[in-house]
């Protein structure tokens, strides 16, 4: 059994779909019933995974787990029991959705702390495979769409920061690659990124091709920033890591580094910007 924690955002649906049409017994977890609607024919659990005894059930059985969880400030205290379950039960291969930027000195909170479930994996005793993705293009369809469809604009504290976003398709199909064949990848830390650095310049461009309007992208500070995510009830915790992340990327360097790996494990090369606006005009028009 592949138990999917996470399987209803747009990493997890789109696993589940894979593993599904791969023939593999897959469980998806998930806490909301309306966003499960979506899912496959296939075993699914409702749980909060904050909960242990539904931790428990939910886990029951799995011999191969994927761990995604909500960026929340608890998410941490929930991924690190999810993991100790894993031990318990017998799990024999865990696959973690981490971070690009995880470390113990990064200045997102969010960063830090994927680093420390990653170091419990790493201690622990269960065979592990770790994922940093970077960017996801399909958090545009959050905090890029509203602006694009009212006012023609995108807004970004990056500056000419170029951040190598990826598809979070690729990541999901990456993630079944190592779920179907867990042997090849134990004890793996995969960098995932797209196979172009870009900015929200290209974004803009390319939006403005596909959708026959003229988009223009419109740099903001850090503090404009933060008062757009504040309107938009944002925690502030998210908030704060949000904008380190912004930081980072704005700054370039390690941020714009282009990494083989999705390219080299699926053996094609990684969804272009190119590709997720055509597939996805519709929500910016």
């Amino acid at each position: 059994m592949i138990t999917i924690t996470g399987s209803t955002g747009t990493i997890g649906l789109e696993l589940v779909r894979l593993l599904a049409s791969a023939g593999a017994p897959t469980r998806a977890v998930y806490r909301d019933p309306d966003k499960a609607r979506s899912l496959p024919p296939i075993e699914r659990v409702q749980a909060d995974l904050a909960d242990p005894v539904q931790r428990d059930a939910a886990l029951a059985g799995t011999s191969r787990l994927f761990l995604l969880t909500g960026n929340e400030p608890s998410f941490e205290r929930v991924q690190l029991a999810v993991v100790a379950v894993a031990a318990r039960i017998g799990v024999r291969h865990v696959v973690k959705l981490s971070a690009l930027g995880a470390s113990d000195h990064s200045r997102s909170a969010i960063a830090r702390a994927h680093w420390v479930v990653e170091q419990a994996i790493q201690q622990g005793r269960v065979p592990w495979t770790i994922l940093r993705p970077h960017a996801f293009m399909q958090n545009w369809l959050d905090d890029v769409t509203e602006t694009v469809r009212r006012e023609g604009t995108i807004y970004s504290p990056i500056g000419d920061g170029r951040v190598p976003f990826i598809d979070t398709r690729d990541i999901a199909a990456v993630a079944a690659a190592v779920l179907l064949h867990p042997e090849v990848h134990a004890g793996r830390k995969y960098v995932l990124t797209g196979g172009t650095a870009v900015g929200y310049a290209d974004l803009a461009a390319g939006l403005s091709a596909a959708t026959g309007r003229t988009i223009t992208y419109k740099p903001i500070s850090m503090g404009e920033a933060r008062a757009r995510l504040v309107t938009r009830g944002v925690a502030p915790a998210t908030i704060d890591a949000t904008l380190a992340i912004a930081e980072y990327q704005r700054n370039g360097g390690p941020t714009a580094v282009v990494s083989p790996t999705v390219e080299r494990l699926l053996g094609r090369p990684p969804r272009s910007i190119h590709d997720f606006v055509q597939d996805h005009t519709a929500a910016f028009r």
